[in-house]
């Protein structure tokens, strides 16, 4: 169990975050945070309104939820609305991919940093 968490906090300074400037704060939350998110199919079981969202992520009118992540690909599993609610679906999206995604000039991916983890039920939108 040690061993993998510290192979777990060696891979979270491995990801290369190419707009950390231009967002002005970490992609990734702290290593806490982090370490409590559920790895990928973890929680297989456990019914899509009922899983716990751990992070969200947001530019413009999209939204990315992460419910379960690989932190060696940093591949996630959770909740993605491209402004279209009736077209939103789980499945599994890139962070990596997300991190580098740039609108415009300044206008990139921003993780909610007011978040807290919550289940999906419970209802899902953005700090005030």
């Amino acid at each position: 169990m040690l061993a993998m968490a510290v192979q777990r906090r060696e891979v979270h300074a491995s990801m290369n975050e190419v707009n950390r400037q231009r967002r002005g704060h970490g992609f990734l939350p702290d290593w806490d945070a982090l370490e409590s998110i559920p790895l990928l199919y973890e929680t297989e079981a456990v019914p899509l309104e009922q899983k716990l969202v751990h992070l969200h992520y947001f530019v413009g009118s999209c939204d990315w939820y992460v419910a379960e992540l690989d932190d060696d690909s940093w591949s996630a599993f959770g909740y993605a609305n491209l402004g279209d609610a009736q077209n939103a679906e789980w499945g599994y999206f890139s962070l990596p991919e997300l991190e580098a995604v740039v609108v415009r000039p300044g206008f990139v991916v921003e993780r909610d940093l007011c978040w807290t983890a919550q289940s999906f039920s419970a209802g899902l939108g953005r700090c005030q």
